[in-house]
C-alpha cells in the first residue's frame, strides 16, 4: 500500500511538471508577438493565438471554426488552394505573400509560412502570419521615387540631346545658308561665274549630307527598338568589311587578319556587327591618314574567349593612338578629337555591341596606335 501511494505521488508530480511545461509553452504560444494559427483538415481555423486574433480581427475564445478562406479575396482563393495542395504533397514549408481580409472587411498585405503535418490519423496545417503592409508601402514609395528620378533623368537626357542636336546641326545649316547666299550673289552678277556657282552648290550638298549623317547617328544611338539576331560567321564578315573599308578610302594600308580556324558562329545582328567593325576600321584609317604614318597597317585578330563563351575581336592600327586624358571620355556621346567629327561613332558602336550581348572597350596600354576589343556571344 505504501509503495502504491509513493508511486501515485510520483505520478502526480510528473503530471504536475508536465502540466507546468505545457502551460508554459501554451502561454508562450498565446503571447507570442508572431501571429500563429492552425487549420484542420477541412481548412477551418482550429486554433489561433492572440497576435493572429488581433491581426485578423477575430474574437479570442470564440470557436466558430471559421474557414480560413473567408479571409482571402475571391481572386486569390485558387492560388491559395494550390499552395495548400503543394504543401501537402511535398511535405515542405511553403511561403507566399497574399492580401488578407479582416472580419471588418479591411485588407492588409501579409506574408504566410505554411506547413502541413500529420499526427497519427489526424492532419493539420500550421500558418505563421506577418503584416507586411508597411513594408509594401515603403517598397512602393521607393519604386515611385525611382520612377520619378528616371523620368527626371530622361528629361535631362532629352534636354542635353536637344542641345547637342541644335549645336551639331547649327554649323552645317549656317554653312548651307552662306553657300546659298554666295550662289545667289554669283548668279546675280552680269556675267555669272558658273564655276563659283557650282562650288557653292557643292558646298551646300556637302553640308546637307553632314547634317543628314548627324541625324542618322543620333537616331541610331537613341533607338530602343528590338533587334533581330542570327547565327553569323564572324570571320567572313570581317574579311568583307576590311575589303569595303579599303575600297572606300584613298589611304593604302596593310591589313593583317589573324582569324581563328573553325570559329563557332556568333549570335548577333549582322548589320550591327558590320557597322561597328567598319566604324573601328574607319577611325584607324583616318587617324593614320591624318598623322601621315609612313607604313599604315591594321591588324584584326579573332579568337575564342572561353571563360565567357564568346568570340573576341581585336583591331589595332599603328597610328598616333589615343591620348590618356581622352580615354575616359572616348565613348561618351558628342566627344570627338576629329576636326569634322560629331562624336557619335564610338558611342553608337558600344551601344550596338552591348545590345547584342557583348562588350566594346579600348586597351589603354602603351604602344603604337589604338587597340580596340569587342566580344560577341557564341550562338550555342
Amino acid at each position: 500500500m505504501l509503495r502504491l501511494e509513493r508511486r501515485n505521488r510520483e505520478l502526480e508530480r510528473m503530471v504536475a511538471a508536465a502540466t507546468k511545461v505545457r502551460d508554459h509553452y501554451v502561454d508562450l504560444y498565446e503571447s507570442a508577438p508572431i501571429a500563429c494559427l492552425t487549420l484542420d483538415a477541412k481548412g477551418a481555423i482550429a486554433d489561433v493565438n492572440l497576435s493572429a486574433c488581433s491581426l485578423l480581427g477575430l474574437e479570442r475564445g470564440k470557436k466558430d471554426h471559421r474557414a480560413f478562406e473567408s479571409h482571402i479575396p475571391k481572386e486569390d482563393v485558387k492560388y491559395w488552394r494550390q499552395l495548400l495542395k503543394h504543401a501537402k504533397q511535398s511535405g515542405h514549408q511553403q511561403g507566399c505573400e497574399l492580401t488578407l481580409r479582416r472580419i471588418d472587411g479591411t485588407r492588409f498585405q501579409a506574408s504566410l509560412e505554411i506547413r502541413y503535418a500529420e499526427v497519427g490519423s489526424a492532419s493539420a496545417i500550421s500558418i505563421v502570419l506577418a503584416d507586411i503592409s508597411n513594408q509594401k508601402r515603403r517598397e512602393k514609395d521607393t519604386m515611385d521615387w525611382r520612377k520619378e528620378m528616371a523620368e527626371l533623368r530622361k528629361m535631362q537626357i532629352a534636354a542635353q540631346t536637344a542641345t547637342a542636336i541644335a549645336h551639331e546641326l547649327n554649323q552645317p545649316l549656317l554653312a548651307i545658308s552662306n553657300y546659298s547666299e554666295a550662289a545667289v550673289k554669283f548668279l546675280g552678277a552680269e556675267s555669272p561665274d558658273l564655276h563659283k556657282v557650282t562650288k557653292a552648290v557643292q558646298g551646300c550638298q556637302r553640308q546637307a549630307h553632314r547634317a543628314g549623317e548627324t541625324i542618322h547617328e543620333l537616331l541610331d544611338y537613341l533607338s530602343l527598338k528590338e533587334i533581330q539576331v542570327e547565327a553569323i560567321n564572324l570571320n567572313e564578315i570581317i574579311g568583307q568589311v576590311v575589303d569595303a573599308a579599303r575600297s572606300e578610302h584613298e589611304l593604302q594600308f596593310d591589313s593583317v587578319l589573324l582569324l581563328e580556324d573553325g570559329l563557332p558562329p556568333v549570335l548577333a545582328n549582322r548589320i550591327h556587327v558590320e557597322k561597328v567593325i567598319f566604324n573601328l576600321l574607319r577611325n584607324g584609317i583616318e587617324a593614320m591618314h591624318e598623322s601621315e604614318v609612313p607604313q599604315p597597317s591594321i591588324t584584326v585578330t579573332v579568337y575564342t574567349k572561353g571563360d565567357v563563351n564568346s568570340a573576341q575581336v581585336t583591331i589595332q592600327d599603328n597610328g598616333p593612338g589615343v591620348k590618356e586624358e581622352n580615354l575616359q571620355q572616348l565613348f561618351k556621346p558628342f566627344f570627338t578629337t576629329k576636326v569634322k567629327g560629331i562624336g557619335m561613332g564610338l558611342a553608337v558602336s558600344r551601344s550596338l555591341i552591348e545590345a547584342n550581348g557583348g562588350q566594346l572597350w579600348i586597351d589603354p596600354s602603351e604602344g603604337p596606335g589604338a587597340t580596340f576589343h569587342l566580344t560577341l556571344p557564341f550562338a550555342s
